[in-house]
This record gives C-alpha cells, sequence and structure tokens, in this order.
C-alpha cells in the first residue's frame, strides 16, 4: 500500500481562530480537524502517516500557534507556522521546522522578496536550519529568484507550484531557473485539475526541470475545494506519479527531517600510497555526488584521518536506509567517483565480506543515559 505523507495541509477551529480571509471562501467556511483529514485519506487505498501542517493566516499568529501546539497530534508530522513579517528579529516559536509569510496576500507589497528585512530573515532561518514555505503571486517569482540566489543557503519550498494558472513563457523561464538553484523545492499543488491538458503540461514540465527528489506531494487540503476536489487531486498525482515513494513519502521526510536522524560511523584503512591523491580528492570534490548524498538522505558526513585510518561519520534523516544506499550505488556520478576512491582504500582486518567501510559500535554518548548494548 502505498505511504503518503502530506507536505502541505491546513486545519482550523472557528471556535478558538479568526481566519478573516475565509469570509471570501463560502465552500471551506467551517472547521477542519486532523480527523478530517484523515478521514479524507480512508477513502483512498493509501496510508496515511500524517504530514506537515502549514499557518492558515490566522489575524494572531501567536493564537494559532496555541491552537496547533496544543493539539499534540501524532499526524501532525511537522509545523510550518506563520512570520507576519521576516527580519532579523523575527519570532520563531520553539518546535517548528520553518515559517512562512504570506506572499500572495493583498497587504504583502510588491517586491516583497527584495527587501533588505527579507533578506535578513532567510539568514536568519539559514542559521536555524529552518525552511522558507513561499506562497508567492505568480509574476513575483523572480523576485524570489533574486531572493535566493542572494541567501543561496536558504531553504525554500515554493507552494503550490508557484500558483500558476497558466503556462507561460515568463513563468517557464522562472520555474527553470529556480530549479537549478540546489536548495529550492516546489510543492505539486494548487492547480485546477478539470483541464486535464494543462495538468499534463505542468507536471511534464515541473518533472523535466526539477530533480525528483525536489518534488513534494501536497494536498492542500481543505483550501483544495475552492479550485478542484481533495479526491481528484489525489487522483490525478497517482495517475501520474504512480505508487512513487519518494513522490508521495520520502522526500517530504527528507526535506522536513521528520525522522529521528540515525548516526552511522565507519573505519577503513587508507593506503600510504595513494594518501596524497586520496586528499586532493575530497578537497574538491564532485558537486553531483555531494548532491546524491543530500538527496539520499544524509544530512551530515564527515570523513577524518590518522595515519593509514580513515574514520567517516554520517547523520542520516531519511526513513530507509537500505533503499538510500541502493539509489546511491545506482548513480553513475557515484560510481565514477567510486572508482577514483576505491582504489586509495582497502579494507580493515576483521570487516565483515560484505563490507567495504566496517561499522563501528557506539560505545560512549555524553546526550544518553546508557547505550544499548
Amino acid at each position: 500500500m502505498l505511504e503518503v505523507v502530506d507536505s502541505h495541509f491546513h486545519i482550523w477551529d472557528l471556535n478558538v481562530l479568526h481566519l478573516p480571509w475565509l469570509d471570501s471562501c463560502a465552500g471551506i467556511k467551517k472547521s477542519f480537524s486532523v480527523d478530517d483529514l484523515c478521514k479524507a485519506y480512508a477513502t483512498h487505498e493509501v496510508d496515511f502517516k500524517g504530514g506537515v501542517f502549514v499557518e492558515v493566516d490566522c489575524d494572531l499568529a501567536i493564537k494559532e500557534d496555541e491552537y496547533i501546539f496544543n493539539l499534540k497530534s501524532s499526524k501532525i508530522l511537522a509545523r510550518i507556522m506563520r512570520a507576519p513579517h521576516l527580519c532579523a528579529h523575527m519570532r520563531l516559536p520553539m518546535g517548528i521546522v520553518g515559517v512562512r509569510e504570506p506572499l500572495h496576500i493583498d497587504t504583502s507589497p510588491r517586491g516583497r522578496c527584495l527587501e533588505q528585512s527579507f533578506l535578513d530573515g532567510l539568514e536568519v532561518l539559514v542559521d536555524r536550519n529552518m525552511i522558507f514555505e513561499s506562497c508567492n503571486r505568480v509574476e513575483e517569482l523572480e523576485d524570489l529568484y533574486q531572493a535566493a540566489v542572494q541567501v543561496p543557503k536558504a531553504k525554500i519550498v515554493i507552494n503550490h507550484c508557484g500558483n500558476v494558472k497558466q503556462m507561460t513563457s515568463d513563468y517557464k523561464r522562472v520555474m527553470i531557473k529556480l530549479a537549478k538553484l540546489p536548495n529550492v523545492y516546489c510543492k505539486v499543488s494548487g492547480f485546477v485539475t478539470k483541464d486535464k491538458v494543462f495538468v499534463k503540461n505542468l507536471l511534464d514540465f515541473l518533472t523535466g526541470e526539477f530533480d525528483a527528489s525536489k518534488l513534494l506531494y501536497a494536498s492542500n487540503f481543505p483550501v483544495v475545494e475552492l479550485y478542484s476536489s481533495f479526491d481528484e487531486h489525489l487522483r490525478t498525482l497517482r495517475e501520474y506519479f504512480g505508487d512513487d515513494a519518494d513522490f508521495f513519502s520520502k522526500n517530504t521526510k527528507k526535506l522536513y527531517q521528520i525522522n529521528k536522524p540515525q548516526i552511522f560511523a565507519s573505519v577503513i584503512r587508507l593506503r600510504p600510497e595513494k594518501a596524497e591523491y586520496y586528499k586532493k580528492l575530497h578537497a574538491n570534490p564532485f558537486a553531483s555526488v555531494n548532491k546524491k548524498i543530500k538527496e539520499c538522505g544524509i544530512t551530515k558526513y564527515q570523513i577524518f584521518n590518522r595515519e593509514d585510518l580513515l574514520f567517516s561519520i554520517m547523520e542520516y534523516c531519511g526513513d530507509d536506509f537500505e533503499y538510500d544506499m541502493a539509489k546511491m550505488a545506482k548513480d553513475s556520478e557515484t560510481q565514477r567517483w567510486w572508482k577514483e576512491t576505491d582504489p586509495c582504500q582497502m579494507r580493515i582486518d576483521g570487516a565483515l565480506k560484505n563490507e567495504w567501510w566496517a561499522d563501528m559500535k557506539l560505545v560512549y554518548d555524553l546526550n544518553k543515559a546508557r547505550i544499548d548494548k
């Protein structure tokens, strides 16, 4: 059964929160709960694990924070809360993975992405390892691109395919540029599904320009009911992507670091006659290999050297280590890299037959009371 992790859903209780924008949205002007979301998925043959709650433009952001954190639902796997105004001193609640400043609403000034306070806010998010969710006017995607170039380490997630309504040349041009940036992702949602030709053209374009690891399934529940329906949107994407585990769950888990990090340490010998060449390789590694490492859920990776020994420490935030390592092993650029590095190494004595780098066992952790044997 297909596992689904929804990268973008909303819920609200109108007895608690005031959402002024709902006054013009009669079709969804009522409360929606996590149970309602689960019921929507229950009509499809999928294993819904939960997803990423995204702020709902409540008139009091603090009130929304209190509401969401008090729910304590196991289906809320990560939280994107509202930053009314990105800046160097913005409020960042504990327990969130990122923020969204709505850029598509009437009160957001044109050119907001290029204001210095916005850029300062992106820098703060970089320092905190947080994500910026960009819901912007389609004609301001160029501004978003310029902001991303100025703060290249910022992780930016384009909401709803950039709110596109027509496949114009301007839209394609800027999305191609955004897709080439290493830290820009795109949620596949927000489009009218009844126009099958438009949908096909849009999905063909996105999958042709963005790496598969940077496209995320998103329902936009329950706002999806304003321009399509939850059921039709999910059916449309399953017809196009099939049961692609990366698209429907794994990409979201990795980006939002939903799984607890796993630490792997290993050791191998360095051939003395190849030591300088090995160090030279790693002083300027293949960019394509670094990219693939990140795509496979590895968020930190370091190699240390002492005489003829190499020690590595790896932090993995995916949910299926064997799956991701197999995907890495199939990558042609990674194989090309290994052809350079493997001759520089040799197994340590006592390594298992199937081990190249030999696993090391954790014996002490400052932050753990005890280590499982």
